[in-house]
């Protein structure tokens, strides 16, 4: 018969106890692997199409640019007469521009423009009562600036360039002058290109105007015809200079608005043509 010793006994039954007690911690406590899994699980997947999608797939194919076309819908006018009825004029320099993205499918441009002069302020309908604000990582412009947000735009996400082309209205040139008819909060500082390229003119250091789009629109033809591409013509015709005493401000005003080479002389209180205004290409 073998004696039981009690205090070996109660050693064994401690031991036992612990060992049991480790055993249920291990069972019950999350691991790492768990948390990662589940973590994993709960990011959204990735939607076809989406700027993430393409960066995804340009990866997966060893590429650092992704270019896409858009076709971006606008407003349209019949020429200029509702143009001036609708847009503000101003004559603006392009001095820099930030892309972002602004939900999963569209990455939108602002523009920073020097106003060089306001030709006309007309009341907005589309920046209005917070449309059109301007993201909080840029500063406000100021009174002489201004904000011009435009569809497309490049951004970089995990080493991969995504480039939404706007291929009917192409990115502005640093430095390059423009007329622009746009949709302006004069207190904000902030616009958008209502009517797309059909708006946007070059504009060369003699004053004479080019639009960005190539193809003819009614704005564009009325420009050329009333005008001459002339901005002198154009901003006269909207805000005729002041006269010397002894002129008709009304036959002014009439000869003005005739466009087609048609100018005022101050000095002679008369009508003139300039066949180089009418067709500048004939005096190149």
């Amino acid at each position: 018969m073998i004696k039981k010793h009690p205090l070996r006994a109660a050693s064994v039954v401690l031991t036992v106890l612990s060992c049991l007690a480790i055993i249920a911690f291990v069972l019950t406590r999350p691991t790492s692997l768990n948390k990662s899994s589940a973590a994993h699980a709960q990011q959204p997947p990735i939607e076809p199409g989406s700027i993430d999608d393409l960066v995804q797939n340009a990866t997966a194919n060893g590429q650092s640019l992704v270019s896409i076309p858009i076709d971006v819908q606008h407003e349209d006018v019949q020429g200029f007469d509702e143009a001036k009825a609708n847009y503000s004029i101003v004559v603006a320099q392009a001095v820099s521009k930030e892309s972002f993205a602004t939900s999963a499918y569209d990455i939108q441009t602002w523009w920073k423009f020097t106003v060089n002069e306001t030709i006309l302020a007309t009341a907005p309908h589309i920046c209005v009562s917070g449309d059109c604000s301007l993201p909080g990582t840029l500063p406000a412009a100021n009174s002489s600036e201004l904000w011009l947000a435009k569809a497309g735009g490049a951004i970089a996400r995990n080493g991969v360039t995504v480039d939404f082309q706007w291929m009917d209205f192409p990115d502005f040139n640093i430095g390059q002058k423009y007329l622009l008819f746009i949709d302006f909060n004069q207190s904000t500082r902030v616009a958008v290109p209502a009517i797309g390229p059909v708006g946007a003119f070059m504009v060369d250091s003699n004053g004479t105007m080019a639009a960005v789009l190539t193809e003819d629109t009614n704005l564009k033809s009325d420009i050329s015809s009333r005008f001459g591409n002339s901005l002198t013509q154009l901003r006269n015709a909207i805000n005729p200079p002041t006269q010397p005493t002894g002129c008709d401000p009304a036959q002014a005003q009439a000869c003005s608005a005739k466009g087609g080479g048609y100018y005022w002389d101050a000095d002679s209180c008369s009508c003139q043509f300039d066949p180089c205004m009418a067709k500048p290409w004939l005096c190149e």
